[in-house]
């Protein structure tokens, strides 16, 4: 009997802010095109800052109004548009929401990676943003958003209370940079090709395909 060794995961790695509705949604599409295809995929997360000079938190429709010099009733459709796509995805969406910078937040999901948490603690943070009971700007709320998905409470806030992974994140930051990547979301999948923006989760399917597919023929 021979056996026939398991493919190697693909590598996909992806850069994205935590409050950032497109990433939110970008990365559902990617999930599941992911989940559906033959392919196993190993899902790699990056931080980023959509605006590293946030200095204080506010509502999401404010600060949209101030960014983008709209009104409110124009800032809420704006955050309504994405507000459908993420519920087409299954995703808790509200814009009664608080926004606020997200460095220490970032900290927090590469202290969780240690222990192989970091995609359940991010997942937890950002479901809790976007469904308007995670404050971001409060370290409790990080705290017990990070416990949740199975890290120590006092752990998530002993990090949060110092500079912890500061490093990390910023070389997550300076990678995303030497790629060329402007904004997020921003996917790379194994290594060779790169993905920037939102896509649909076909196009994502279409490129983990030609990937996993170019890494499996022989060579020339």
């Amino acid at each position: 009997m021979t056996d026939t060794a398991a493919p190697a995961a693909l590598r996909i790695d992806t850069w994205a802010d935590i409050v950032c509705p497109w990433c939110y949604v970008g990365e559902a599409r990617l999930r599941a095109a992911a989940e559906d295809g033959s392919t196993p995929v190993e899902l790699v997360v990056h931080a980023f800052e959509l605006d590293p000079s946030h200095s204080h938190p506010e509502r999401v429709i404010d600060m949209l109004s101030r960014k983008f010099g709209a009104s409110p009733e124009q800032a809420a459709q704006m955050d309504g548009r994405v507000a459908d796509l993420a519920r087409a995805e299954g995703l808790p969406y509200s814009s009664d929401r608080v926004t606020a910078n997200t460095f220490d937040a970032h900290r927090l999901i590469a202290a969780a990676a240690v222990d192989g948490r970091g995609l359940e603690v991010r997942e937890a943070i950002q479901r809790g943003h976007f469904d308007g009971t995670v404050d971001i700007s409060d370290h409790g709320a990080l705290a017990e958003a990070a416990a949740t998905a199975g890290m120590a409470r006092q752990r998530a806030l002993e990090v949060l209370a110092g500079e912890e992974f500061a490093d990390a994140v910023r070389a997550d930051e300076a990678q995303a940079r030497e790629l060329g990547a402007t904004g997020v979301p921003f996917t790379v999948v194994g290594g060779r090709l790169a993905i920037p923006g939102c896509v649909e989760t076909t196009q994502y399917a279409e490129v983990i395909a030609r990937v996993a597919a170019d890494s499996a023929a022989p060579p020339a």
